[in-house]
């Protein structure tokens, strides 16, 4: 049984690996959010601090410190640098994955555990927060122990989930804020109601385990409110935690099945059997009593129905928060796509061993929506690429990216072969083929369209060739519309915000070494012919992100 185990841990890694590793550093970071996280993390790291996070010198207020001090030790041990910078969430992508077998196994047998690593590491939306250097990997990383080391304790009627637990939920707290305790909390009283056993929430255990909660989760937060007087917390409680629920920040708003959507698009391709595994997952969570009786007590529920039940709060959970939330970014329901993948997995295996019989449409529509997902990318990637212009539209293209529109045969060929083991009754062989499929698919995505799009991103380029990048010599820098975050981080220096020509120009008269980077268009209407300061334009290039020519202007010291 051990050496199945580490065979199965042996292949859920090499699969994560494939999915996660492949040009893991090939690009520049993505800003705003990986710039202002990892050079916040080599801020600490060049101050000595552990305490106090810093962005461009300024306190940051947005996240607590979890990711940076993984960040931190990474950058340490391999070198400031964007492999190091992403590969703490690789690691913990993979303990994911890992975790989520084990829960599998747990609950459903050994089976629909290793189908369930597979299916959550070839998640798209999972994929690429396994890439990110961002909080959401320590998050769903510390979310998924919590919630395993739950049921782990509770499964067999006993009392012993309430300190280990709380543990992982206090560093679920230092990972993200309080989310990392009121998610799973709702989830396991949503799960007690349920079960008609709220009274197993009330135990004189569950102050130790608060106890041990807050040795673990308050002492960071104690010590950052003390050294910045009360500004981080008020500024991270206040404006990024409660005002961020009830109002939509920087832009980021959706309508109330925003996230709805996002699982259709960011679960492919298994979001095409999406329908029948919740629909079943329902099914299988009812009570099998005669009459809708609940059982009196833990022993009666069969555990297949528990764990449904579980795993079913633990989505809804996840999903109806974050969709009441007013502001809205597609990364925020990543703790859900754990559960959605067992749930997906059970279905999956359910049906192979003919425990669930779908209508005869079922599997069919599955099938087309692999098609979909084929035909979708190739036509993404050629529209992408600029090859087919869309009139009307002022959409970005990346040309180059048509060239990896083959990506769509992936799953059009899967298709084909799943085709024939549907006609076959080849249940097991269709599984197999599927999931196949997902990992090749979401693999080649992963590791190949972000190289493409990587020149079409300026900060890293403009700040090489125009001479930026040299950390011990005394230059300034600033910024005139144009604020990537990752520019502080290339440079390894302060940025200076410029807001009018009068700013502009009295920075470049300063005697000392100094580069402006503009775009284009601000140049070309306010500030052309109009510097009387001397100045050159040393580099230029495009960026994406805003959408024009980026000018680095130079005082020629």
């Amino acid at each position: 049984m051990f050496s199945h185990r580490l065979v199965h841990y042996g292949l859920l890694l090499t699969v994560a690996g494939l999915l996660t590793l492949p040009n893991l550093g090939a690009h520049a970071l993505w800003d705003m959010d990986e710039g202002v996280n990892v050079e916040c993390s080599r801020e600490m790291l060049e101050s000595g601090s552990w305490i106090v996070p810093t962005f461009n010198w300024e306190l940051r207020t947005a996240k607590p410190v979890m990711l940076y001090w993984l960040q931190r030790l990474s950058l340490n041990a391999f070198g400031v640098n964007e492999w190091a910078a992403r590969f703490p969430s690789v690691l913990l992508g993979m303990g994911t994955v890992l975790l989520i077998y084990e829960l599998g196994r747990r609950m459903f047998g050994t089976a629909t555990g290793l189908l369930s690593g597979i299916v959550l590491a070839s998640a798209i939306q999972f994929c690429v927060l396994s890439h990110a250097a961002t909080p959401d990997a320590p998050l769903i990383f510390f979310t998924v122990l919590t919630l395993y080391l739950f049921w782990r304790g509770h499964e067999q009627g006993g009392r012993a989930w309430f300190v280990w637990p709380a543990v992982a939920s206090g560093l679920a707290v230092l990972s993200k804020g309080p989310i990392g305790l009121g998610l799973p909390a709702i989830i396991v009283l949503g799960y007690f109601a349920w079960n008609r056993e709220l009274k197993r929430a009330l135990d004189r255990k569950l102050v130790w385990g608060g106890l041990v909660w807050a040795l673990v989760a308050l002492p960071w937060y104690i010590l950052v409110t003390s050294e910045t007087r009360g500004e981080y917390l008020a500024a991270f409680l206040g404006n990024h935690n409660v005002n961020r629920f009830v109002a939509p920040m920087e832009g980021h708003r959706g309508p109330p099945v925003y996230y709805v959507g996002i699982l259709f698009i960011m679960f492919a391709p298994w979001c095409c059997f999406l329908g029948a595994t919740l629909w079943y997952a329902v099914q299988a969570a009812r009570t099998p009593a005669s009459g809708g009786a609940e059982p009196d007590t833990h022993a009666e529920i069969p555990t297949e129905v528990r764990a449904h039940r579980f795993l079913i709060c633990w989505f809804l959970t996840i999903l109806v928060f974050f969709s009441a939330a007013a502001t809205k970014l597609p990364n925020y329901i990543g703790p859900l796509y754990p559960a959605i993948a067992l749930l997906t997995a059970r279905f999956l295996m359910r049906w192979r061993d003919g425990l669930v019989v779908p209508p005869r449409w079922v599997m069919p529509v599955g099938l087309a929506g692999i098609g979909i997902v084929g035909g979708v990318t190739v036509i993404g990637m050629v529209i992408a690429g600029g090859v087919i212009p869309i009139s009307g539209a002022n959409m970005r293209t990346f040309p180059g990216l048509e060239n990896w529109a083959v990506i769509g045969a992936v799953p059009l060929v899967g298709l084909i072969v799943m085709i024939w083991q549907y006609r076959q009754q080849r249940r097991p062989a269709f599984v197999q083929t599927l999931a196949v499929t997902a990992v090749a698919y979401v693999g080649l995505i992963a590791a190949f369209p972000p190289v493409v799009m990587d020149q079409y991103k300026a900060a890293k380029a403009l700040a090489a060739e125009a001479g930026a990048i040299r950390p011990q010599e005394d230059i300034r820098l600033g910024s005139a519309q144009f604020f990537p975050e990752s520019l502080v981080f290339y440079a390894q220096r302060r940025v200076e915000k410029l807001h009018n020509i009068h700013e502009i120009a009295d920075f470049l008269a300063t005697p000392r070494p100094g580069l402006v980077f503009v775009p284009k268009p601000l140049w070309d209407e306010t500030l052309a012919g109009k510097l009387t300061t001397r100045h050159r334009i040393v580099a230029t290039r495009y960026d994406f992100l805003k959408n024009a020519e980026i000018l680095v202007v130079s005082n020629g010291y």
